[in-house]
């Protein structure tokens, strides 16, 4: 089971919003033919689209889909000629790009190792075309959840939510707002750590990201003064403009270092640090944390790409005595881990974006080619936002 599946869920949006309305029923396809990105090679460290994925072709006719027990090894991880019994085949409409997936496809990963020849993972949307005798879905069901990267995809029932479409609900908000991501930087922000308030200095890093800008979002509603890390003149301006936080740091600054700028930005120090980078960012803000100061740890995107993530290559926080020194608090967590506190962030969420208070810009390509490629320039800190890979109707057409 998805450690995702127990909280994934898709809420309305606002009501001034761009609306993307649910494509209308038809009949499942006969046969289906399926264009699909899968785990070439073990990563021994950065991910190469060219070496480490593949592109997979596979046509099938839905009526000769064999079915096997639930707890059967499949030879070909990635075939959707057998399914297990509690599976089904979905059309994917949509994808979302997350950082955890690059750490899926080592040995030991946390959110489970992805076997080589099974279909890269993804978050998404889509229409069950095909459902095994045990399914919890049947045909014609709109899910959501951790899906896989192609045109069609057989994944575990298990993983999946039906998919709510309510009137003028915004289609991807469940992807991003709505999803993961606003409940990982709700959680994050509001119930890990004693929360920020007025008066008190907020960083997060990664913050022109989908769950950094949120949570610096969340952050400047507690009524303190953020400051969001980011890379480049265009993610910084961002941050001010778009954001309106309090303060911008531009890690690839050359001409001042993360350390002078923040002196510059955060004078009275550092009372709330959430983290999405680790590394050397890490490192330097714990230089700058106050007195009971608190560090939330949400992810190291600067560790997820190198290979030595679960090998003892993980470069840890050098400047830790710091937290003694100032009787700070650093914690780790992980929102599935935060039952209660998801639950609550539903609600807020779904208030906050009904009166447009949460802003997440979306770097939109379309096609299924475009998936490890996108995946690559997250790691290069390539866009602002969230990237959504849109699977059109022409993307997965039925053979028949």
């Amino acid at each position: 089971r998805s450690r995702f599946s127990e909280h994934w869920r898709c809420s309305p949006p606002s009501t001034l919003k761009r609306v993307h309305l649910p494509p209308l029923a038809m009949a499942a396809p006969s046969e289906i033919t399926t264009r699909r990105w899968v785990l070439a090679k073990r990563p021994g460290g950065a991910f190469v689209p060219e070496e480490h994925a593949r592109m997979e072709t596979e046509t099938v006719a839905l009526a000769s889909v064999k079915e096997v027990e639930k707890d059967m090894e499949l030879d070909a991880p990635a075939s959707m000629a057998v399914a297990k019994a509690d599976d089904v085949i979905v059309k994917v409409e949509c994808l979302a790009i997350d950082a955890f997936l690059r750490t899926m496809f080592d040995e030991g990963a946390f959110h489970t190792t992805l076997p080589v020849g099974a279909v890269l993972p993804a978050i998404g949307y889509g229409t069950v075309v095909w459902a095994a005798s045990g399914a919890k879905f049947k045909a014609g069901d709109r899910v959501s959840g951790m899906l896989a990267a192609g045109t069609y995809v057989r994944v575990g029932g298990a993983n999946l939510q039906k998919k709510i479409s309510l009137p003028r609900q915004e289609e991807r908000a469940c992807l991003g707002v709505l999803g993961v991501p606003g409940i990982t930087a709700y959680v994050g922000i509001n119930e890990v750590a004693r929360r920020p308030k007025k008066g008190e200095t907020v960083v997060v890093s990664a913050a022109a990201g989908t769950t950094g800008s949120l949570a610096a979002q969340l952050a400047k509603m507690s009524g303190a003064r953020v400051v969001g890390i980011a890379g480049g003149a265009v993610k910084t301006k961002y941050l001010l403009e778009e954001l309106g936080l309090d303060g911008a740091i531009d890690y690839k600054d050359e001409g001042k270092t993360l350390d002078e700028q923040l002196k510059e930005q955060c004078p009275q120090g550092v009372d709330f640090f959430y983290d999405n980078v680790g590394g050397k960012t890490l490192d330097a803000v714990l230089n700058h944390i106050n007195m009971y100061g608190r560090v939330v740890i949400c992810g190291a995107i600067s560790q997820y790409n190198t290979g030595g993530l679960y090998t003892g290559g993980v470069q840890g926080p050098t400047n830790y005595l710091k937290l003694a020194e100032k009787s700070a608090t650093m914690q780790g967590f992980a929102m599935f881990n935060h039952g209660a506190g998801c639950a609550k962030a539903l609600l807020y969420l779904n208030y906050y974006y009904y009166t447009s208070k949460l802003k997440l810009k979306e770097d939109v390509s379309s096609g299924i080619e475009s998936f490890p490629d996108a995946l690559t320039a997250m790691f290069a800190g390539s866009y602002i936002g969230r990237k959504i890979i849109d699977l059109s109707e022409a993307d997965a057409k039925p053979s028949s």
